[in-house]
């Protein structure tokens, strides 16, 4: 029998948290899910029913600390070890100019995509010490690498997760690595209806944006949540035992030319 494993996975009713939920549940690791949305609920029911693991679902904002410690609390009375814990929660905003930039807003996008990781840091890394060492994965971006004209919230936001990222598994080495999955475009409905928005302010078809912006990709696609997921998966895994501190750009080759 394999040892046991526990992870906790943010964002786990969204597209690429449900992704990563098969991907953890496939390979045997017991779950603690956490979504904002009731969906947690039924996603974490279905894992468990389907790969026969512990899967516990937890509705939460965890940008807030009784959230936060809401996660932690069903980790504790799981009894099992946790050993991976892994932030896909995140939010995108409309464009904008950064000087009408609507303040509620760009705090709301700093609080879900930053100040979200920094309290499951807090409550889940005693665990983690607890059961002798594991691995943190944050989801920073592409758009974090470089700033991105009306997208100034998210693309701070997410170089803010990179700087954590880093700070973070200075801290926590030898025991704890920290490293960051850093998407670029990913083929969900936020993804394609983003195309449509746009193909509709320029009078043309979707799939004509389409072919417009996969042209910029080298792959020429966007991802699957599902390739999103096997790194989150890599990362949580012994196979990346000397990995901390990185950023895995899992983006079709966006930026290196």
């Amino acid at each position: 029998m394999s040892e046991a494993k526990l992870a906790v996975l943010t964002g786990a009713a969204g597209h690429i948290g449900r992704a990563t939920v098969e991907k953890f549940g496939a390979n045997g690791w017991s779950l603690v899910l956490t979504d904002m949305s009731d969906a947690v609920l039924t996603v974490a029911e279905q894992a468990g029913q389907r790969f026969g693991v512990t899967a516990v679902g937890v509705q939460a904002n965890i940008a807030d600390e009784r959230g936060a410690a809401d996660v932690a609390a069903a980790v504790d009375a799981s009894r099992l070890p946790l050993k991976f814990l892994g932030m896909i929660a995140g939010i995108n905003h409309a464009a904008s100019p950064v000087d009408q930039f609507d303040m509620a807003l760009w705090d709301q996008v700093m609080s879900v995509n930053l100040r979200a990781n920094v309290l499951m840091m807090k409550h889940c890394v005693p665990h983690l010490r607890k059961a002798g060492g594991g691995a943190i994965a944050t989801t920073s971006s592409w758009w974090g690498r470089a700033g991105h004209a009306y997208f100034s919230a998210y693309c701070a936001s997410k170089a803010g997760v990179i700087a954590l990222t880093q700070c973070a598994a200075g801290e926590l080495a030898p025991g704890i690595r920290v490293n960051s999955v850093a998407p670029g475009n990913v083929g969900t409905p936020m993804h394609y209806d983003a195309l449509e928005v746009e193909a509709a302010k320029r009078g043309i078809s979707g799939e004509e944006m389409q072919k417009i912006e996969w042209a910029k990709i080298p792959l020429e696609r966007p991802a699957d949540p599902a390739e999103i997921a096997a790194a989150f998966h890599f990362l949580a895994s012994p196979e990346s035992s000397y990995l901390t501190g990185a950023v895995l750009d899992v983006n079709g080759g966006c930026g290196f030319y």
